[in-house]
Order: structure tokens, then C-alpha cells, then sequence
């Protein structure tokens, strides 16, 4: 049954693969998103997030996920399939509970862990897409499970075992020996990930399992960040030529309409590639682009978009 409240409405996103749900609040300042703001806040002080998570913890990102496996050679790709919809709200009220009270005891009472969930719930089962608390929920309830399974794999006798999980997404890697039977490596690695999921009502998406080998292939994604392997081994972190070029022409199309509007997303969009690449990331463009570049009068794209 669902739960109607006032403050919030649903929109749908189209992605790649699905329509997807989001429950959005009505207005910045509406009550619910007040008191989820002041419950997130809550949490954050008191919850330590699993090492092995990157995702919606302050300070981390897609970036230090990637990077966490950058030395290593075979990759497997897991995802939990409709994580957010499938949380059991008993068992997270239980791990709200204990990760709260771990540091200090009484932090939160059982019957204040039970409204919690049920206030940033909109159904008997799952928390939803688009709440602040969702993300932060999301990690205490996967908090066990992040332990666990690292422990598993490190029984395995794979070389240099990394995992490290960006919200759905699980991303295990490991340097390969070509003697190593592969595709029982990886039934083992999913054997386990399904295995554990399972204790918490989750299921991989067996629809979304890769599994690649930079032995083979120059380049490797996680989590939308490649990691490059050149023709003397040496490893680096890019995002891609396809976001570069979307930049490039966004930075050129704002200039020359004097639409001001869309600058501050194209700064953030090069803020977000500089993080990444620190610098050099005009290489990619061509020379009839950097041309156009300075036929407008500058000598990178970066002084563009810093005047825009």
C-alpha cells in the first residue's frame, strides 16, 4: 500500500534500459524535506560508512571508486537488481539501530529507528528514489553485506582482491594470471555476491554482469570513469571522449548565443573533468576544433569557459 503525503509527487525518468521512478518533494521548503534534511544530518554525525562503499559519502566519488582498482587487471561488474525498491524496512530498522548506538549507546531508541523509516518510506517495503535520507539509508543497510562479502573474497586466492560498491553498482577486481580459469572465478564471485544479497532480499541483476580484462583491452569503465592502459603499461583515469566533445560543443554553442543560462553547469561539467584528468584534457580535440576555439579569441577551451 502506498503511502500519499502532500508534500511529494512522482515523475518519471527515462533511462537506458527503463522508465525510472522518482519521488520528488514539492518544494525545497516543504515540511518533509525539512525533517529528511534534519534526520540525514542526524544520521551523517553518528554513521560510519563500510570502507569499502563510495558512493553518497561525503567527500567520495565515481572518481575514487575507479581509482581504487586501477592497478588491478580483471574486473567483474555486479549490480543489485531494483536495490532501493527492494529494502526490508525491519531489517533497517534494526541496522539503523545498531550502527547508530555503536559509538555511543542510547543515541537512538528502537521506536525512533521504526519513525525514521516509516517518515522516509512511501511504502511497506523499500525507500524511495529522490529522498535526501535514501542515499545514507541505503548504506546502513548494506553496511553488513559490504564486510561480508570482502571477507569471503579474500578467502578466495585471487592476487590483490579489491571491492569496493557505488551504491547498486559492485565492482571487484583482482591482477589475473592467465593460467587462472577464469569463468570459474567468476561464477564463484557471483555465487558468493548472490549468496549474501540474499540474507537482505536483494538479487543481482543478471542482466547486468561484465567482466572485462585490461590484458586484452586498452581500457576498462567503472562507474563512468575509464581507466587507460597505454602501449608501455602505463595506467591513468579519463572520463571519456564522448563527455569532453559534449563539453567542447556546449562551451562553443553558449559563447556564441550569449545564452549565460547553462554557464554554470558547463563549469561544473570541466570542474568535474579537471578532477579527473587534473589537466591535458583538450589533447582529445582536433585541430579544426581548437581552431574554432581561437578564431573566438582564446587559446584553450578552459580560458572559454572561465570567461563564460
Amino acid at each position: 500500500m502506498n503511502i500519499q503525503h502532500p508534500d511529494i509527487t512522482i515523475r518519471y525518468i527515462k533511462t537506458k534500459n527503463k522508465m525510472r521512478k522518482i519521488t520528488a518533494y514539492r518544494s525545497l521548503d516543504c515540511n518533509l524535506r525539512i525533517n529528511h534534511q534534519k534526520i540525514y544530518e542526524f544520521i551523517e554525525k553518528r554513521f560510519t560508512p563500510s570502507i569499502f562503499t563510495k558512493g553518497y559519502v561525503r567527500g567520495l566519488s565515481i572518481f575514487h571508486n575507479a581509482r581504487a582498482h586501477m592497478y588491478n587487471d580483471y574486473f567483474i561488474m555486479l549490480d543489485i537488481k531494483d536495490f532501493f525498491q527492494r529494502i526490508r524496512h525491519k531489517q533497517l530498522i534494526g541496522k539503523i539501530y545498531h550502527e547508530l548506538n555503536l559509538a555511543n549507546p542510547q543515541q537512538i531508541s528502537k521506536k525512533e529507528c521504526i519513525d525514521v523509516v516509516n517518515m522516509c518510506s512511501v511504502s511497506r517495503r523499500g525507500i524511495p528514489l529522490g529522498f535526501i535520507t535514501s542515499p545514507i539509508l541505503s548504506n546502513i543497510y548494506l553496511k553488513d553485506f559490504d564486510c561480508i562479502f570482502y571477507g569471503k573474497l579474500k578467502q578466495t586466492s585471487l592476487n590483490n582482491i579489491i571491492y569496493t560498491r557505488y551504491a547498486d553498482d559492485i565492482t571487484v577486481s583482482f591482477k589475473y594470471e592467465e593460467r587462472e580459469k577464469i569463468h570459474e572465478i567468476e561464477a564463484i564471485v557471483m555465487d558468493i555476491a548472490s549468496t549474501i544479497l540474499s540474507r537482505y532480499g536483494l538479487q543481482i541483476n543478471k542482466q547486468k554482469i561484465r567482466s572485462y580484462n585490461l590484458n586484452t583491452s586498452n581500457h576498462v569503465r567503472v562507474t563512468g570513469i575509464n581507466i587507460i592502459k597505454n602501449d608501455f603499461g602505463k595506467r591513468s583515469l579519463t572520463v571519456g571522449r564522448k563527455i569532453k566533445n559534449a563539453l567542447y560543443w556546449d562551451a562553443i554553442n553558449c559563447f556564441e548565443s550569449g545564452d549565460k543560462d547553462h554557464a554554470q553547469r558547463i563549469k561544473g561539467m570541466q570542474s568535474f573533468i579537471l578532477s579527473i584528468e587534473k589537466c591535458g584534457y583538450e589533447s582529445c580535440f582536433s585541430d579544426a576544433m581548437m581552431k574554432k576555439v581561437h578564431l573566438i579569441g582564446f587559446d584553450t577551451l578552459k580560458q572559454l569557459i572561465d570567461y563564460l
